[in-house]
């Protein structure tokens, strides 16, 4: 074997040499062209030209790397030229893909303008077409509400007529009835004068005496009934089950267990307590729950007096203890033994603490009715936007028959002094919650209304403002009004109780409540 490679060598480097010999000189001259060729790259050290600083051998390695070069690089050449000419079609391909892709991209950039642009007019439109809408709803809403203003001033200007019709009928019986008087008087006497008309005078003034009495019986006696029907409070009676949450899931408690601070089942808390006297009280059945007829619930259509619900039928249950109470949403939930279901009763204030003009028409009211003989100017700037409880501490002291003596040793039946020195009886007590105060001793109380000069005002809160909690009290009277002693001022000050307007007179806000409540999301 390597004798044949020896061989095949030496004769390459003869035919190189021999070359060399002949046609040096045309290989040197032609030396890009022939220097690869297999013999002269064997031979190559014999083409050196003089001229050249390398020695014969370096030039001769020089020779043959080039050349070895040239054939890779013509070999790889000649191997890539079919993958070469394989990319070059596929690269057309691609940018002919590429082209149809730009020109579908322009297509759908020019499609997606032209739809932007609709889109943006169609949305400037409807946005001021929600606009113009929202006004009109606005309008509409604002004229609802003054309907309902009026509507509220045509119910109160109503019970006003009525009642001034009553006052002026009953005003004309007793002009009749002492004109009566006076003609008798004169029979009497101008007996001997009159003696012989007598029979007929007695005969027509026993007429007139007993229709006028008769008249009067039954205007007096219809508007005394419809009165005392209406005279209630918005209680419950003993035994009322209450849905109350707890760590342990919802229970119901009666009413009389109820404490101030429970959680009702909608998160709802308990801020006030009030125990009446319900001697007297004709209580409405729904569902196995006894209720006062002037209680509001709600219905299927709304909010509503009991004595007006569907459901409602009157008993002749008799509750000597009545229970109410004040709640955080001003509802309370009760549950129905008899149908298993809930009955959603407004709480003692009503209106919702959040319903600003409710609060500030109800102010109004009160204080017009209370001060219908003075000017407004002398009481406008009582009329105040609070929602809080009027409440006294414990330690307030009220005149009593027998002195004055802490508020909270007082209970409903017990007799208290009214302004004039009368007594009356105390209807119901009420507890309630104070916060965001500082816990003081004495004689405090949070606003509440006040006579001062002789009108009634929303009097200023005398608890200092703080971050503590405690329980205050206040009373439910007859008049609606009672006797504290005022510690700074060292005098007696004429406040108003829980109803504001009295026992005897709350049923003249009826109307104004349920109307009021019947108005959705009053603002």
């Amino acid at each position: 074997m390597w004798i044949f490679l020896f061989s095949i060598f030496a004769i390459l480097f003869l035919i190189g040499y021999t070359l060399s010999t002949l046609e040096k000189n045309t290989i040197i001259n032609n030396w890009g062209e022939r220097r690869c060729a297999l013999p002269v790259m064997v031979a190559g050290r014999f083409f050196k030209p003089d001229t050249d600083p390398r020695s014969p051998s370096e030039f001769s390695s020089d020779n043959f790397d080039f050349c070895m070069k040239s054939y890779v690089e013509r070999f790889i050449a000649f191997f890539m030229a079919p993958i070469n000419a394989l990319f070059g079609k596929q690269v057309g391909v691609a940018g002919n893909a590429m082209g149809i892709m730009g020109t579908i991209r322009k297509i759908a950039q020019t499609m997606y303008n032209a739809f932007a642009s609709y889109l943006d007019t169609f949305y400037r439109k409807y946005t001021a077409a929600i606009f113009q809408f929202k006004r009109i709803i606005g309008h509409l809403r604002m004229a609802v509400q003054r309907i309902g203003a009026i509507a509220m001033s045509m119910i109160f200007a109503g019970i006003t007529l009525f009642r001034g019709l009553i006052n002026t009928i009953q005003f004309i019986i007793k002009v009749i009835l002492i004109v009566c008087a006076i003609m008798l008087v004169i029979i009497i006497i101008l007996f001997f004068v009159l003696f012989p008309v007598i029979p007929i005078i007695l005969a027509a003034l026993t007429a007139v005496v007993y229709t006028t009495l008769g008249l009067s019986t039954i205007v007096g006696g219809s508007v005394a009934d419809t009165v005392n029907n209406m005279k209630s409070g918005f209680c419950f009676s003993e035994g009322t089950l209450v849905l109350v949450k707890t760590s342990k899931g919802i229970i119901h408690v009666p009413v009389e267990k109820i404490k101030l601070g429970d959680e009702l089942v909608h998160g709802e808390k308990i801020t006030a307590i009030i125990i009446m006297e319900g001697k007297d009280e004709t209580l409405y059945d729904i569902g196995g729950v006894y209720l006062s007829g002037s209680h509001i619930i709600k219905g299927h259509e709304g909010w509503h007096m009991v004595e007006k619900d569907e459901r409602a039928v009157p008993t002749n249950k008799i509750s000597s203890t009545l229970y109410c109470f004040n709640t955080t949403s001003n509802c309370i939930p009760i549950y129905c033994p008899r149908t298993a279901e809930m009955l959603v009763c407004r709480d003692w204030e009503e209106i919702a603490n959040d319903d600003e003009k409710g609060q500030y028409i109800w102010n109004y009211i009160i204080l017009s009715m209370l001060n219908k003989d003075s000017n407004y100017t002398s009481w406008k700037d009582g009329i105040k936007l609070s929602c809080d409880v009027a409440l006294v501490t414990k330690e307030t002291l009220v005149k009593t028959n027998k002195g004055f003596v802490p508020i909270s040793t007082l209970q409903f039946s017990d007799v208290i002094m009214d302004h004039n020195g009368l007594s009356q009886t105390i209807k119901g007590v009420v507890t309630g919650i104070l916060e965001n105060i500082t816990c003081v001793k004495g004689s405090y109380h949070t606003e509440m209304y006040e006579e001062k000069e002789g009108v009634w005002i929303k009097g200023a809160s005398t608890i200092p403002h703080g971050s503590s909690t405690m329980e205050g009290m206040t009373l439910i009277t007859e008049t609606g009004e009672f006797i504290i002693w005022d510690e700074d001022e060292k005098t007696e000050k004429r406040v108003r109780d829980f109803t504001e307007i009295g026992y005897d007179s709350i049923h003249k806000t009826y109307s104004f409540i349920e109307a009021r409540l019947r108005i959705p999301n009053p603002q």
